[in-house]
């Protein structure tokens, strides 16, 4: 787990997507490493912030090697508070001495120690979830660090920076670039009740139950119809889908693309940012009728949408070179393009790092290219159903006006969604941001 977070100090912040290997490890193991790995990445200018503030020298200064146990050792100090001190500090102390150097054993565990007495007893409770959205309406101080369940540590010294922007970047870890672009857009405070939504573990969340039978005692209801939060293990999950065939994991947001053509009687749908499959099969559902096909362009979705719907009476797969067998057939052309993520960053914790006005406006003519390439397969009263997990304009609003000055298409109904869910807020509450519009 230590050379899977090395090969990412060394990148950050584009970090890879690989998947952690745990070959070898028992059950108990193997979910011990998966929560350190994962509260890195969630926090990792927080993490970063807090070792920066005991160190005596710049974080970039700091060998990956060093990084990586710094960092695998502080989100269990501050993070998973099931792990003992002695235990999260040895473990990085002894890596660190057989794959670097046994000195610098020496300067791990000075640091790791520090940050102990920075985070205090961790028997003191942290502070609980203020009543109503206090937190949302101040910024936090440079010595609160917020949790995911909404309480907020209080530490024994400032360890976060005096401005308040780029606090607030290392206390939600996210990218500066990012915050002040939210905060150019939407103001401070919506800004802030952005980055809070981002530190939320995102609930599992059910679509499809209504007429798949009974609902499961692993079930809770969502407060949005159609929906429930799944509450048992990974087992558990994959036996729930198994039996019941319309079951599907789907965030609210994510449906309502689709939801927007149920009126619609297509004959052709062409999906062509498929990705895994779960919107196909949404369409499937609700066009009965309909024949659809389905692709994507990275290699390894596209396998999976081969091997999902391999048999399906109506979906085929294809790739991306025939397309163009399919010119002025498409009645409903789907392009739920590759974009920022900025509305699912609480799920897409990676995106939260690469940020910046150029990769914006890369992701931005990328889209373009996708929409001018693929609108040649509508027919000659198709509609476009263009949608995003983005909640910037520039990805959203702005393509469906270049649409319209360009292609001729009009708006026939459009959405757009924000996150939704504080930390102190219950599952229930959760869902992702995201757009669509549906174009004639």
């Amino acid at each position: 787990m230590i050379e899977r977070l090395v090969r990412r100090a060394s990148k950050f912040p584009d970090l890879p997507l690989d998947p952690l290997e745990i070959h070898g490890l028992d059950s108990r193991d193997a979910a011990l490493a998966h929560a350190i790995d994962h509260a890195v990445a969630k926090r990792w200018l927080t993490l970063v912030a807090l070792i920066q503030s005991r160190l005596d020298r710049p974080w970039e200064r700091v060998q990956p090697e060093l990084q990586a146990a710094l960092l695998a050792a502080a989100a269990q100090l501050f993070f998973l508070d099931r792990i003992p001190d002695h235990a999260a500090v040895d473990e990085s102390v002894e890596w660190v001495k057989r794959h670097v150097r046994p000195k610098a054993g020496g300067f791990v565990n000075a640091i790791l120690r520090s940050l102990i007495q920075l985070r205090g007893d961790r028997e003191a409770p942290p502070m609980p979830p203020p009543k109503g959205r206090g937190v949302t309406d101040r910024d936090l101080g440079p010595d609160e660090l917020p949790l995911a369940d909404g309480r907020i540590m209080k530490l024994n010294a400032p360890a976060f920076a005096e401005d308040p922007q780029f606090r607030l970047a290392q206390q939600t870890s996210h990218s500066e670039a990012l915050i002040a672009h939210w905060s150019t857009a939407h103001g401070e405070r919506a800004c802030r009740i952005l980055c809070l939504h981002d530190v939320v573990e995102p609930p599992i969340i059910i679509a499809g139950m209504d007429d798949a039978g009974p609902p499961t005692s692993l079930l809770s209801p969502h407060r949005l119809p159609g929906f429930a939060v799944f509450n048992g293990s990974h087992f558990d999950l994959l036996e729930l889908l198994k039996s019941h065939s319309r079951a599907r994991v789907q965030d609210p947001t994510s449906a309502r693309p689709a939801m927007a053509t149920r009126e619609l009687r297509p004959r052709l749908i062409a999906d062509l940012c498929a990705g895994r499959g779960t919107k196909t099969a949404q369409l499937a559902g609700l066009h009965p009728a309909a024949g659809i096909i389905a692709s994507d362009a990275d290699p390894g979705r596209h396998q999976t949408l081969m091997e999902r719907f391999a048999g399906h009476k109506r979906i085929t797969v294809i790739d991306r070179s025939q397309w163009l067998d399919y010119a002025g057939r498409v009645d409903l052309l789907v392009l739920d393009v590759p974009c920022s993520n900025t509305g699912v960053l609480a799920r897409r914790v990676e995106a939260k790092y690469r940020f910046s006005g150029t990769h914006l406006e890369e992701i931005v003519s990328l889209q373009r290219q996708i929409l001018a390439d693929s609108l040649a397969l509508r027919s000659a009263d198709g509609r476009v159903l263009y949608a995003t997990c983005s909640i910037l304009r520039q990805e959203n609003q702005e393509q469906a006006a270049w649409l319209t000055r360009w292609h001729g298409l009009e708006r026939e109904s459009e959405e757009l969604t924000m996150p939704a869910g504080l930390p102190c807020d219950p599952p229930a509450i959760y869902h992702d941001g995201g757009y669509w519009v549906l174009m004639k």
